[in-house]
């Protein structure tokens, strides 16, 4: 089956963590997202129920009259006492870019009072799990933001998640992929095409 993975757009927050802090789109973010579907048709569309991407997800659903299934597990990471701050602010305080840097480089690691990328793998690979198994195959978009969909690719690529970092996915990035599932229900997937806003 297809599933596209979008990043929804920009909130004007570069360099903030932003994980459960919600901001709305602005102008440009709606722009980012309305680039990224038009003329293309999903007969589902799941998202995020943080509002930056439910927002345009319902919008494009309304239009579309497609489905539409709000995933908890699609949440952006939880950066617990960091969230909703700039990046920058934390690594000045002191042990703060120590922090970061692990918090990086071992999934393993939570932010404080936060969430793992492991935990958040988890999570997002329940939901993926879901929609590969579907019996109807018909194409999925999956409205969400770019630590899941770090976390998608980890699961259903393989991919180590410590390496994922290496792929850029800005505000409006769409990831389409291939996937289902193979013997004993393990997922696959393949890369078909990376679209950057």
């Amino acid at each position: 089956m297809r599933i596209d993975l979008l990043r929804h757009g920009t909130t004007g927050r570069d360099g903030y963590l932003d994980g459960r802090t919600d901001r709305p789109l602005n102008e440009l973010g709606w722009q980012q997202f309305r680039r990224q579907t038009q003329s293309r048709i999903w007969s589902s569309v799941v998202s995020s129920p943080l509002a930056r991407a439910r927002t345009a997800a319902e919008d494009y659903a309304a239009q579309t009259g497609c489905a539409l299934d709000i995933d908890a597990d699609w949440r952006e990471l939880d950066f617990g006492r960091w969230d909703g701050r700039k990046r920058q602010d934390v690594m000045a305080e002191p042990g703060g870019a120590a922090l970061l840097e692990v918090f990086y480089a071992d999934p393993a690691i939570a932010a404080p009072d936060g969430e793992s990328w492991v935990d958040l793998q988890s999570r997002v690979a329940r939901s993926a799990d879901r929609i590969v198994a579907r019996p109807d195959a018909s194409p999925v978009l999956v409205v969400t933001h770019g630590g899941a969909m770090r976390a998608a690719l980890s699961h259903l690529l393989g991919w180590p998640l410590r390496q994922l970092w290496s792929l850029r996915i800005h505000p409006g990035t769409r990831i389409t992929l291939e996937a289902g599932q193979g013997g004993g229900g393990v997922p696959w997937g393949e890369i078909v095409e990376i679209m950057q806003p």
